[in-house]
């Protein structure tokens, strides 16, 4: 008896399971009807069922203490009015994509202005932007809505504003619209992980894989101007104890147009500095101890002979501990900084000026190592203090913990993106 309960037990849920499957299959296939632009420039594919699902089978392992709960976020979703398909497809009509745009079903209208109002707080609703057609914006959340009959559009990107004409020309123009499997051919490849970037005329892309309490990310960046050598020289940077580290190695003068546009406001002489780097090359590391720098305050004061005197004193005072790398040449030192913001002082091996906040820098053993890396980069964002105001890294912060990306050389023309990004739950 208590066998055949087993078995039928186990049938069920054998049942329930291809039942599931079927579904999950349906849904799939469901949304390739979706509609896209046929001049679109660029795809970015959200599998939204597989994010639940994978948030549905991790959540009892990795809940999240300070991390983004992304079933929460997608639970607002539902009850909107709007048909939601397993895979949503949106496309780009810029050279370089900064505005997404997506179509939808609207199936209850009354009940998606609710959703606009209750759940998205957007009051100002234009209910004649164009004949028969409604326009709803939301400078905050960089999302933009424009529908006519049963179509939605949905904007999201910067200066959606700017952007109003024509979305109302998209959701007007029903001859620019073409399926998903009418556009690219084997639409199931953009929704193999979490999420898809793709361009669509180099057919370079990046892809997200939400994992739990972990997203791992893949690209490949490949164009024919390139041509990076395979092997860079790097200094081999801490292991342990730090906030942040990384490099960048780039073997052109877009590195010294930025790093030029970025020292321009800061008193230094960045003509200098620029022009005696070679190797385009600088690293950084933010280590987790603060080290102690002496100061002088000078005063002025009037003595008993009614003569100005000077009056010094020494004070002390924690700051982060920094270091910076710099490949150049022996005329370098003398351009830096000895004093920018925190007192800076500097170690030359010949080809490598490091740049740190302490005054032990002559004692650091410095290694260096041959990669084929381009850059590095990793961060341990709970960690990261919230006096350094770097905008994207603290709103980074408040839903992940760690970030880690590498970007390799796999041909002259061609670069492999690779990374993670950690919530709190691993901890």
């Amino acid at each position: 008896m208590i066998k055949k309960g087993i078995i039928w037990t186990l049938g069920l849920l054998v049942g329930l399971a291809i039942v599931g499957w079927g579904i999950y299959i349906i849904r799939q296939q469901q949304s390739y009807s979706s509609e896209v632009h046929k001049k679109s420039k660029a795809l970015l594919t959200i599998s939204l069922d597989d994010i639940l699902l994978n948030q549905f089978f991790n959540k009892w392992q990795t809940a999240p203490k300070r991390g983004q709960d992304f079933a929460n976020k997608l639970n607002k979703l539902r009850d909107n009015g709007i048909d939601i398909k397993a895979n949503v497809f949106l496309f780009s009509l810029e050279d370089s994509a900064r505005n997404f745009y997506a179509f939808f079903d609207l199936n209850d209208e009354k009940q998606f202005l609710t959703f606009l109002k209750s759940g998205l707080s957007i009051d100002s609703i234009e209910n004649n932007a164009a004949p028969g057609v409604c326009y709803a914006y939301q400078e905050t959340g960089k999302i933009a809505f424009v529908w006519k009959g049963n179509t939605l559009l949905v904007g999201l990107g910067f200066h959606l504003d700017q952007k109003k004409d024509e979305m109302i020309r998209l959701i007007q123009a029903d001859s620019g619209r073409v399926s998903i499997e009418q556009f690219i051919n084997h639409p199931s490849e953009l929704t193999r992980k979490s999420m898809r970037y793709s361009d669509i005329s180099t057919k370079n892309f990046i892809e997200f894989d939400l994992k739990g309490n972990r997203i791992d990310i893949v690209g490949e960046l490949q164009f024919d101007t390139w041509n990076f050598p395979q092997h860079y020289l790097v200094r081999e940077l801490i292991n342990e104890d730090y906030i942040s580290k990384g490099w960048i190695n780039f073997p052109n003068e877009r590195l010294k147009i930025a790093l030029k546009d970025i020292l321009v406001d800061f008193p230094v002489s960045a003509d200098s500095i620029i022009a005696h780097m070679k190797g385009d090359y600088v690293d950084v590391e933010i280590l987790k101890n603060k080290v102690v720098q002496t100061d002088t305050i000078i005063n002025y004061a009037v003595n008993d002979d009614f003569e100005t005197v000077e009056e010094k004193t020494a004070y002390e005072s924690k700051v982060p501990n920094v270091r910076f790398g710099i490949r150049g040449d022996e005329h370098l030192p003398k351009f830096l900084p000895n004093k920018l913001f925190y007192q800076w002082f500097q170690k030359n091996d010949g080809q490598f000026n490091i740049l740190s906040t302490a005054s032990t820098i002559d004692k650091l053993p410095t290694k260096y190592t041959k990669t084929n890396s381009l850059s590095h980069i990793a961060i341990h964002l709970a960690d990261w203090p919230d006096a350094l105001k770097i905008s994207p890294i603290l709103l980074s912060k408040t839903i992940a913990s760690d970030m880690d990306f590498n970007l390799k050389v796999a041909r002259p023309n061609q670069l492999i993106l690779e990374g993670t990004i950690r919530d709190y739950s691993h901890e």
